[in-house]
């Protein structure tokens, strides 16, 4: 993957994040995050993104502060 292909997918997930109501800091402290865990780790930038997708929507999932459940009722 060359760096514009891996800048355009991080455009699309961007776009992803916004669409499922991330905000723009919510979005840029999961980039910080996963790319400090990447760069420590070693990971290969494709690997970076899907880590960067996978934790966008987690985000956007909702979840109970009692259990850590999803729920269901929001879903």
């Amino acid at each position: 993957m060359t760096f514009s292909e891996e800048a355009a997918e991080l455009h699309r997930i961007e776009a992803v994040a916004v669409s499922l109501g991330l905000t723009e800091v919510a979005f840029e402290r999961i980039l910080r995050e996963v790319t400090a865990e990447a760069h420590l780790a070693g990971t290969a930038p494709a690997d970076t993104l899907a880590a960067i997708r996978e934790r966008v929507h987690q985000a956007a999932r909702p979840v109970m502060p009692e259990t850590g459940e999803l729920d269901r009722a929001m879903a």
